[in-house]
């Protein structure tokens, strides 16, 4: 037996002298008994018993498995008596509890960031596919005659994929395209009538029919993948087109109803980070990461989004989780403690415009967008149903919300 390996090593505490000791007995180099190994740690010590020896050691085990000081133990293994072991098996207990706590605090922030980085990866899949729109010929702005006001293009439920005929609307993907050629030509005329520089797009969500119930099955054109690649192209052909006459913030909601995957039979927005609208929002921004004109806002950690115009905020969400139309400034800004003077709102497939409240020279209003889609065998049956259209709001910067074009799309 090499003495250089059983003595005890100079600036070696008896921890470390302990810990060597154990590892040398694991590679079979050291073939040791408890009281071997008793006398080496403590050498100044009188010989103990077997029954001390064992606790003693066990003391160490502890203190090697939670990483515990022990330049005090060779004063106190001496004793005779249990206290040693025992407080240490107490502060075991207690590390262990305090470790569970920190576990719990753990799992949320855990299954987010699981959340985040599946969808990272799936993205960054697709992301080498992606070839990006050409930029188109830009209009010269005039800045100098520009007006004071500010104007937000509002659509939502756009879901494409759909495929049906109802008593006052049929619709598909090619129908769809049609509508977003229509839009553009009248934002395109807007845009040279009112002098904007700088326009606000915004959709609502519910971009894509999705696959909520089996009847979708039977509603769908395509299969829900090509659906969101399709869209995604189409809107961003929307948007690089419309930037040749004016400078776009196009705002996305990143979650909505029917954009949801529901997977493994979960209930509505029970896995609610699972929606396609993230890849469609993602998809936009690299197709046009090439137009300087075209900037791509939304917000992957909430169900909402903010808009800043002038001095005021605005708050924009599908819509599907709100009971309350008349309350969801009151809630929101409740729940955010930040005042929210206008909600921008999709989901019901309908305009109406509800004045809440008044802030200064300004109504507070819920403004509920129409939809690309229209009127569907579902409206019919419940007898109600809206034209397929979208809205132009325009704000001026003491009055707020002053005027609404309605384009109708069908």
């Amino acid at each position: 037996m090499s003495s250089d390996i059983i003595n005890r090593r100079p600036n070696e505490n008896t921890l470390n002298y302990y810990k060597r000791l154990k590892i040398c007995i694991s590679e079979g180099l050291l073939d040791l008994e408890r009281s071997e190994i008793y006398t080496l740690l403590f050498p100044t010590v009188e010989p103990v018993s077997p029954d001390h020896a064992r606790k003693s050691l066990r003391a160490l085990d502890l203190c090697l498995e939670f990483d515990a000081e022990i330049e005090w133990l060779g004063n106190i293994m001496s004793d005779s008596d249990n206290k040693t072991v025992d407080a240490l098996e107490v502060k075991r207990q207690e590390l262990k509890e305090e470790r569970y706590k920190l576990q719990a605090t753990k799992i949320e922030a855990n299954r987010y960031d699981r959340q985040n980085s599946r969808f990272d990866l799936f993205y960054e899949n697709i992301r080498e596919a992606i070839e990006r729109l050409p930029v188109p010929e830009f209009k010269s702005l005039n800045y100098f005659e520009k007006n004071e006001n500010e104007y937000v293009c509002c659509f939502s439920d756009l879901h494409y994929g759909a495929n049906f005929k109802a008593q006052n609307n049929e619709y598909s993907r090619e129908i769809c395209k049609e509508r977003l050629n229509l839009l553009l030509e009248e934002l395109t005329q807007f845009v040279y009538d009112n002098d904007v520089v700088r326009l606000k797009v915004v959709n609502i969500g519910d971009t894509i029919q999705g696959l909520l119930r089996i009847g979708d099955l039977q509603m769908n054109d395509i299969p829900v993948v090509d659906c969101v690649v399709e869209v995604s192209r189409l809107l961003a052909q929307f948007l690089n087109q419309l930037s040749a006459v004016c400078e776009i913030d196009f705002y996305a909601v990143g979650f909505a109803n029917h954009s949801q995957t529901r997977n493994l039979g979960s209930k509505a927005s029970e896995l609610a980070y699972e929606d396609m609208e993230r890849i469609i929002v993602s998809y936009i921004s690299d197709l046009l990461a090439d137009n300087r004109r075209v900037r791509v806002i939304s917000d992957f950690e909430k169900d909402y989004l903010v808009i800043d115009l002038f001095d005021y905020k605005v708050i924009a969400v599908h819509g599907h989780q709100i009971k309350d139309v008349k309350s969801v400034i009151k809630d929101y800004s409740n729940l955010h403690r930040t005042f929210y003077t206008y909600a921008f709102l999709g989901h019901r497939h309908t305009s109406h415009e509800i004045v809440v409240g008044e802030d200064g020279n300004k109504n507070v209003s819920v403004l509920n967008c129409p939809s690309i889609i229209g009127s569907c065998p579902y409206a019919d049956k419940l007898l109600v149903g809206s034209k397929a259209a979208a809205k132009v709001y325009t704000f001026d910067p003491m009055f707020g919300h002053i005027e609404s074009k309605t384009i109708i799309l069908n």
